[in-house]
C-alpha cells in the first residue's frame, strides 16, 4: 500500500536498489511493509527519511511485475477466456487446464477478483483520513504487528477442505484484505489466512492472494499517475529502473518462497516474527 508514504527527495543508487530488494520481499511475505516503514521511521528519524512518491510508485510497480512474470498464464487466460465470452460469444469460460491455472478462468475468475477487492477499495474511501492517521501512531502499527503474528500462528489450525475457490472464499479473502488496510496487518498474510480460515485449498488461496495485488497496485499507480510522469520526466530515470528491477526481482523471490511456505503449511512460522517485532517495536518506540 502507498498510504501514509513520505514525499521527501530521492534516496541515491545504493539506497534505490535496497528500499527495491526490500520493497519487494516485504510486499509478498506476510511481515507487513507499511509496519517496518512506520517503526522504522520512529527509531530512526531523519535517518529513515522516505523517497518521493514517484519512486513509491516505481517500487510498487516492480512488485506487480513479479506477480505478472509468475501468473501471466493465469492472466492471459482470464484475458481470453472473458474476452471469449463477452465479445465473441465462443461459449462458456474454460475451467482449470493442464497447466493449474487458477479455478475457474475468463470472467468467472474476474467476478472473483471484483468481489475480492471491492470491499477494500469502499472502506479505504470512506476511511482514508482516518486510515491515514494510523500511520503516525508507532504504538498502533506495534500492536497491528502483534494482531498479524496472531492471526498467522492461527492459520496452523486452519484445515483445508477443499473448497473450491468461489464467491464464499473470494469474499473471506476481500474482507481480511479490508483489516490490511491498517499499517502493521500484511496484506498477503490477511488475504491467504482468510482463505484458509473459509476452507481454501492452500495452493490456490496464496495464488489468488497474488492476483488480489494486480488491481490494488494498479489502482493505486493510476491515482498518483500525475506524480510517476513528473518523476519519470526527470533526471532520475535511470536510478528509478534500477529500483524497479530490484523490487521485480526481490518480489519474485518472495512469492515463489511463500508458495512453497504455504504449501508446506507453514504460514505460522512467520507470526512468530511478527510477534517479536510488535513486542520489540512496543518496547523500543
Amino acid at each position: 500500500m502507498l498510504a501514509g508514504l513520505g514525499h521527501t527527495g530521492e534516496p541515491s543508487l545504493l539506497a534505490t536498489l535496497l528500499l527495491g530488494m526490500l520493497q519487494g520481499l516485504t510486499e509478498f511475505l506476510p511481515i507487513s511493509s507499511s509496519g517496518h516503514l512506520v517503526l522504522a521511521q520512529a527509531l530512526l528519524g531523519e535517518q529513515a527519511a522516505q523517497p518521493g512518491i514517484a519512486l513509491e510508485v516505481i517500487l510498487h510497480l516492480g512488485t506487480l511485475c513479479a506477480v505478472l512474470v509468475t501468473y501471466w498464464r493465469d492472466l492471459a487466460a482470464m484475458l481470453t477466456d472473458a474476452w471469449a465470452r463477452i465479445v465473441a460469444r465462443h461459449g462458456p469460460a474454460r475451467s482449470v487446464g493442464k497447466g493449474g491455472r487458477l479455478a475457474p478462468v475468463g470472467l468467472p475468475a474476474v467476478g472473483l477478483l471484483l468481489v475480492a477487492t471491492l470491499p477494500v477499495v469502499i472502506v479505504a474511501m470512506l476511511g482514508a483520513e482516518a486510515i491515514e492517521s494510523a500511520f503516525e501512531e508507532p504504538h498502533l502499527v506495534a500492536g497491528m504487528l502483534l494482531v498479524t503474528g496472531m492471526i498467522l500462528l492461527l492459520t496452523r489450525l486452519a484445515r483445508a477442505r477443499g473448497q473450491e475457490l468461489g464467491v464464499r472464499v473470494a469474499l473471506a479473502m476481500g474482507l481480511m484484505q479490508i483489516i490490511s488496510l491498517m499499517p502493521g496487518i500484511s496484506r498477503s498474510g490477511a488475504t491467504i489466512a482468510g482463505g484458509l480460515f473459509s476452507g481454501g485449498k492452500p495452493a490456490e488461496v496464496a495464488r489468488f492472494s497474488f492476483l488480489m495485488s494486480v488491481p490494488a497496485i494498479l489502482g493505486a499507480a493510476i491515482f498518483e499517475g500525475r506524480a510517476l510522469a513528473a518523476g519519470l520526466a526527470g533526471e532520475a530515470w535511470i536510478t528509478y529502473g534500477l529500483g524497479f528491477a530490484a523490487a521485480a526481482v526481490s518480489g519474485w523471490v518472495a512469492i515463489q518462497l511463500l508458495l512453497r511456505v504455504v504449501a508446506r503449511g507453514r504460514l505460522h512460522f512467520f507470526g512468530f516474527y511478527c510477534l517479536a517485532a510488535g513486542l520489540l517495536a512496543l518496547l523500543l518506540t
